[in-house]
């Protein structure tokens, strides 16, 4: 078993060296990617809630990309992160903005004291934390009565599995999977089950805990980081519109709707608050 050290100085590492390029790449490149990005946004904007609130926390910050949603919405943002390059990215994309401390820190032995917030965020990091579920338990000591947390991760059963630079075929990928071996040995990603994470939040003490897809619809775009080509970019447009639409109706409904559509989300959202 490789031991917790070499796991969070992997993740480090990997994320160190994806720091220069990781923003652009994954949120900002082209017109499919910014889509995602509208959707994480207006998902995390929709479950954080307004402001203001005195105190907010990130975990896992990156390189800035959502910090700015708890920054309009707090006085004071704590944003932590593993990655030093990662917070070298965030301390320049976020310079302007006085509210916030940047804090090198592994998720699964954060501990902030007796300090507590109002808002917790946490976007596309907990799948790479092997102690994700202490932290997420953890949110009921670290939230003020009344404050909100939300979580987005990837979804385990879902038809973005199988994509791209995660599709399972090829020689290499093949006998890397039969062979038991991986690319980054000290590595440690997993998809956590939905159920799993709602029985976090709810172990943490959380009520009203909702769940919704995030990023939706078909891995088929021409010019996506993990989608199989077959939607020429003239036509991408027209059918991102679709998708907004579909996203939205499904947003809007029943608990059951949107889990009945988790499916095709290539993330989802957990959030819950802190009863007073």
């Amino acid at each position: 078993m490789i031991h917790e050290k070499a796991i969070q100085a992997g993740v480090a590492r990997v994320f160190d060296d994806a720091a220069g390029y990781y923003r652009n790449m994954r949120w900002e490149k082209n017109r499919l990617v910014r889509f995602e990005q509208l959707l994480t946004r207006q998902t995390v904007e929709d479950e954080l809630g307004a402001g203001p609130v005195a105190h907010a926390l990130e975990l896992g910050c990156g390189p800035g990309t959502w910090t700015t949603t708890l920054s309009d919405r707090a006085e004071k943002v704590l944003a932590v992160d593993i990655s030093e390059a990662m917070l070298g990215q965030a301390a320049q994309a976020l310079a302007q903005r006085s509210n916030i401390e940047l804090r090198r820190s592994d998720i699964g032995a954060f501990d902030p004291g007796a300090q507590k917030f109002d808002k917790i965020l946490s976007v596309r990091v907990l799948e790479y934390v092997p102690e994700w579920q202490h932290a997420v338990e953890s949110f009921g000591r670290w939230l003020n009565p009344g404050g909100r947390a939300v979580v987005v991760t990837k979804t385990p059963i879902s038809i973005w599995r199988g994509t791209g630079r995660e599709r399972w075929f090829g020689p290499r990928t093949l006998a890397r999977r039969l062979t038991g071996r991986s690319l980054n040995p000290d590595f440690w990603q997993r998809y956590i089950p939905v159920r799993t994470m709602v029985q976090a939040f709810e172990t943490a003490g959380l009520v009203d805990v909702n769940v919704r897809p995030v990023i939706f619809g078909l891995p088929i775009f021409m010019r996506g980081t993990k989608q199989y080509p077959i939607v020429p970019q003239f036509a991408e447009q027209p059918l991102l519109n679709a998708t907004k639409g579909a996203w939205d109706w499904v947003s809007a409904g029943s608990q059951r709707r949107r889990m009945a559509a988790l499916p095709f989300a290539e993330s989802y959202a957990v959030s819950g608050r802190l009863p007073h």
